[in-house]
C-alpha cells in the first residue's frame, strides 16, 4: 500500500479515525514501560480518593501515540513520510479512563516545500483527540499540532 505524498494533500483536508476503547492493560504497560509508577496511575483507592477525576487516568504523554497511531492505521503515511519535525500547541481539557474510547480528528494547517530538500515538503496537521461517546456524539480531550516531513512525487 502506498500513502499520499506531501503534492496530494491540500490545507483544510480533514481525516476522522477509526476508535479504540483503553484498557487497564493499555494503561498498566505504558506506565510500567517509561516508569510513570505514580498512586494517580496504579491505586484505584488513591485516585477516588484523592483525585480530583475520581478514578485512574491515562497519562497525558500516553494519549499522543494513541492518537498518531489512530492516524497511521488509515494508511496516509505509509511510505511517504520521512520525519516528525515537532510537536506544537498542545492543550489538555479533559482526561481519558480505562474504559473510554477516544477517536481522532486530523485537519492539515499548512504544508511547505523543504527549503533543504527539494523532493520532500512539510505539513503542518492538527490532532484533535475525542472522546467517543453513544450516538455519535464526542467531548473534546485535548488537541496539538505536529509537523511532519514527507516525500514529495
Amino acid at each position: 500500500m502506498q500513502g499520499k505524498f506531501f503534492n496530494d494533500f491540500n490545507i483544510g483536508d480533514k481525516f476522522i479515525t477509526a476508535r479504540r476503547t483503553l484498557t487497564e492493560y493499555d494503561l498498566e504497560t505504558f506506565c510500567n514501560l517509561v516508569w510513570f509508577n505514580s498512586s494517580m496511575f496504579f491505586d484505584d483507592i488513591y485516585a477516588s480518593e484523592e483525585m480530583p477525576y475520581k478514578s485512574r487516568v491515562f497519562p497525558g504523554p500516553l494519549i499522543i501515540p494513541l492518537a498518531v497511531g489512530l492516524f497511521l492505521k488509515l494508511g496516509i503515511y505509509e511510505r511517504t513520510i520521512i520525519a516528525l519535525l515537532g510537536i506544537q500547541n498542545m492543550k489538555f481539557k479533559a482526561p481519558l479512563r480505562i474504559g473510554d474510547t477516544m477517536q481522532v480528528d486530523v485537519e492539515i494547517l499548512d504544508k511547505k516545500d523543504s527549503k533543504t530538500y527539494p523532493d520532500r515538503g512539510v505539513l503542518i496537521v492538527q490532532f484533535i483527540v475525542n472522546k467517543a461517546l453513544p450516538k455519535s456524539k464526542k467531548e473534546f480531550i485535548m488537541s496539538f499540532e505536529m509537523a511532519h516531513m514527507l516525500k514529495k512525487r
